[in-house]
This record gives structure tokens, C-alpha cells and sequence, in this order.
């Protein structure tokens, strides 16, 4: 176990935060991201990866503190415990936000996962993931519906526009978000819950279901954003009955339709009683700090907040998620900013960054990194793109709708389509990348024409089959 504090953004002087007596976060950090591969292959932490030239687990720890935390523990593994440690306590060295560092070792669930430090957990608390960017007033939110309700389980989902017919036809090609079945009543409370990653077939609900609740709708529009408030008498629960006939492995997979059974059943199947019975053997952890009036309590009810198609939330967990992550930051649209600083032409360059060439070489909604040099000779265009920082773009190249990370050389007359490169990754003259993602290291020699592939420098291949 690493323990180290740290400050997020220096704020004025305040009273202890209600939040943070009220509600205990867990930030889940150790994911591996295989969904991501390759920008995640070669023991790179998910966590850590570049959105906007900022890492992923900021976005996180920027809301927490925003929302008025002043405390969180990151849950992570002992491979990436040191990244991200490096960062959190040297990096953002300033702010009110303290964290506490707990390493799970092996590959387990996130249900296991925090079995393993339940006893660090004295609170009813909230479960962040470490890929999620969202706006802190949900969690606000959130909370008040917690209260008011004195719920089991309250979840943050998502509304999904509508797919254009593009997005129609080339969703079956890509490694796009999933939506789940998930039905709710016109109060917000959660009656139905399938994954569609469990779902094999047909979509099976019972009669029963449909008989007692005629108002519920079955949505499969909305996204599970991973943010979810617990009452702390579920994690007693899931302790005890992990020994049972019950085998929890993740909390969308296992946890959410067991929390929504019972809310139906009221009580444990089994031999031990009552769910009544069990909850109310447990402390009340509403402290009365909130200044609603408790209305309606529901110990065992689940409900949802839901999200507009308009609010930000993204989970950077593909590849198709991550650049739209990228692209919604460098917009200005998210509610976040880059590091790099907004010169009013609607784009993000560092002052550090050289930009050869006429005015207009980068293009709007973008970001350029420190000490990156753009040669901007021979018609040289950025549109839509992030550039990391420490790279040398040549000549008469064109970056279209893509992610350039750190210290990446692209040569004179290349293009660059719709794709990702890593650290690192080197791009010979004349070449044309779209629709790609090269993992840090690769090499592409000049002239080279990649459509639609993944690929990985042979030395971070062998890695990752050895891991």
C-alpha cells in the first residue's frame, strides 16, 4: 500500500466538505483497457492515457474536487500504481483533494476489488471509473436522489442521440460503445437491468414485472456512465453473501440485477431472513447534513439520474470513444480545458509550440503541445486533431480528425485520416495513415499506405503476449 495527499487546485478557505463526510469516492484505476489496444499495449496504464494532452484520471480528480471532495482513494494495481502516483503527488501539486493509494494485486472484479479494502470503506460511497470525463453537478445530483430516497443504489446513465446512417453502417465494423436494456419507471427507479455484453439471444422479462410496473419503458438508447453512489450496508451484504450461492464478480454484471432483485423481492433469498431485517441492523448513514426533508425513504430502491444528449459524459473505454474524448475537449464544448492555453482563434496552442507558415495552419478545435514544431510550408493543415507535445510535423503534411501523442516525428507530405499514434511512433515522407492506430514505438516507413489497421512495434507485441 501507497499512501500520498494530494492538492488539486488552490481553493479559499472553507468548511470541512459535506460530501466528503457524507460519502467516501473510490476511483477505479486498474484497468487494463484491452479495448483500447493498441494505445493501452505495452503495460500502458488506461488511466494515464492522454485526453487532450491531459491524462484520463484528471478529468476524474478535477470533478471530485469541484464537487466539493476533499478526500478519494485511487484503487489500482501494482503495475500502475507508480505512474499514476508520479503524477498525482508531482504534477498536480496544488488543491484541497487528498488521496490515499490502495494496490490490488492479481486480476480480479471490481466487486472483489473493493471487498478488499472494504475495510477502509466506512460510509456510503461512490465508485468512480478511472475512464469516465463528466460534469460535477451530476454527482450533486445524484446525491440529493440518494438521500431523498435513502436509496441501495443510484446510477448515472446516459441518452444516447440517435446513429446517423453513417454511424449505422460503420458501427458493425468498429469496436463502438454497446448500450444496455434498461428499464425505468416515470420516478427514475431501476426495475430492469441486462447487460448487452450478457445478452445471448432473446431479451427475456418476467410477466410478473410487467404486470406490477405498467408504466416502466425499456430503454436501449442509454449509457451506463460508471458512476454509481452505494449505500454502505450493500457492500456488508455483498461480503456476506459472496461466501453463498452467489459469486459477484462485477458490479454491472452481477451487482446491479441482484440490487434490483431484491429491491423487488425484499428480502435475501436465503435462510437468513428478511432484507428489512438486514438493513435495518445497519447503521444509518444519512448524518443529516443535507438540508432536504427525507421524503419517500426506500432503503432497498435503485433508481437512476439521466443525462441529456447534450450533457458531457464520455467513457474512454474504445478506440472510437477516446478520439471523440479528444475532440470534445479541444472543442471547448466539454466544461474542460487543456493545459495549453486558448489564443481566441478557437483552438488550443502552447506558447511553447512552433508554428511554421501562414496564419491558419492549425485549424479550429485543436491542441498543440509544448515544443512541438509544425512546418508549415507547402499547404501544412491541422484540423480536428490533438498533437501532443515534443513533435516534428514536416511540410505539406495533413492531420485530419486524429490524435498525435508525445514526441511523434511525421515527415514532409504525409496524411494523417481518422487515426491515433502513440509515443514515439515515426512516420516516413509521402506517407498516408487513416482509419489506424499505431501503438508507441511503430515505425512507418515512407510511402507507406495503412488503411483501417492496429498496429503494434514488434517489441511491444512480444510483450504483450508474454504478460
Amino acid at each position: 500500500e501507497i499512501e500520498g495527499k494530494l492538492k488539486v487546485k488552490e481553493g479559499s478557505k472553507r468548511q470541512i466538505s459535506t460530501m466528503s463526510q457524507e460519502f467516501q469516492v473510490i476511483i477505479l484505476a486498474g484497468g487494463t483497457g484491452s479495448r483500447l489496444s493498441p494505445l493501452t499495449d505495452g503495460g500502458q496504464c488506461k488511466s494515464m492515457l492522454p485526453v487532450a494532452n491531459r491524462p484520463l484520471i484528471s478529468y476524474q480528480l478535477e470533478i471530485l474536487e469541484k464537487a466539493g471532495f476533499t478526500e478519494a482513494i485511487v484503487l489500482t494495481t501494482a503495475e500502475y500504481k507508480a505512474t499514476i502516483f508520479q503524477y498525482t503527488s508531482e504534477v498536480r501539486e496544488k488543491g484541497n483533494l487528498q488521496l490515499s493509494f490502495e494496490t490490488i494485486k492479481g486480476q480480479v472484479g471490481t466487486i472483489e476489488a473493493l471487498l478488499r479494502i472494504k475495510d477502509k470503506i466506512k460510509t456510503n460511497f461512490i465508485v468512480v471509473s478511472g475512464d469516465l470525463i463528466v460534469g460535477e453537478s451530476f454527482i450533486h445530483h445524484m446525491a440529493d436522489v440518494h438521500r431523498t430516497r435513502d436509496a441501495a443504489l443510484t446510477m448515472l446513465l446516459k441518452k444516447q442521440a440517435p446513429l446517423t446512417e453513417e454511424e449505422k453502417a460503420t458501427k458493425k465494423k468498429s469496436k463502438g460503445q454497446t448500450n444496455d436494456f434498461i428499464g425505468l419507471d416515470e420516478t427514475g427507479r431501476v426495475l430492469y437491468f441486462t447487460a448487452a455484453a450478457d445478452l445471448e439471444n432473446n431479451l427475456n422479462i418476467r410477466k410478473s414485472l410487467l404486470r406490477t410496473n405498467t408504466n416502466m419503458t425499456i430503454h436501449t438508447n442509454l449509457l451506463d456512465a460508471h458512476l454509481f453512489i452505494f449505500s454502505h450496508w450493500v457492500l456488508d451484504l455483498i461480503d456476506r453473501k459472496q461466501n453463498d450461492v452467489y459469486q459477484f464478480q462485477s458490479i454491472k454484471g452481477e451487482l446491479i440485477p441482484f440490487l434490483i432483485l431484491l429491491q423487488r423481492a425484499k428480502k435475501i433469498p436465503t435462510k437468513n431472513g428478511t432484507l428489512e431485517k438486514f438493513v435495518k441492523s445497519e447503521p444509518s448513514m444519512v448524518t443529516g447534513i443535507s438540508s432536504r426533508q427525507m421524503s419517500e425513504p426506500d432503503k432497498m430502491g435503485c433508481f437512476a439520474i439521466v443525462m441529456s444528449e447534450s450533457d458531457t459524459c464520455i467513457r474512454v473505454n474504445t478506440l472510437d470513444t477516446f478520439i471523440s474524448a479528444n475532440q470534445k475537449v479541444a472543442s471547448g464544448t466539454s466544461g474542460f480545458v487543456p493545459e495549453e492555453e486558448l489564443p481566441g482563434k478557437g483552438n488550443y496552442i502552447s506558447p511553447l509550440a512552433t508554428i511554421g507558415g501562414k496564419p491558419g495552419v492549425v485549424g479550429v478545435n485543436c491542441v498543440i503541445g509544448a515544443s512541438t514544431v509544425i512546418g508549415g510550408e507547402n499547404k501544412s493543415m491541422i484540423k480536428n486533431s490533438v498533437v501532443g507535445r515534443h513533435c516534428k510535423i514536416g511540410n505539406g503534411t495533413k492531420i485530419n480528425n486524429s490524435v498525435i501523442m508525445d514526441y511523434v516525428t511525421i515527415q514532409d507530405n504525409c496524411n494523417i485520416n481518422n487515426s491515433v499514434l502513440c509515443n514515439n511512433v515515426f512516420v516516413g515522407e509521402g506517407s498516408v495513415v487513416k482509419d489506424s492506430q499505431a501503438g508507441k514505438n511503430y515505425n512507418f516507413e515512407a510511402k507507406s499506405n495503412v488503411v483501417g489497421e492496429s498496429l503494434e512495434a514488434e517489441e511491444d507485441f512480444m510483450s504483450s503476449k508474454n504478460q
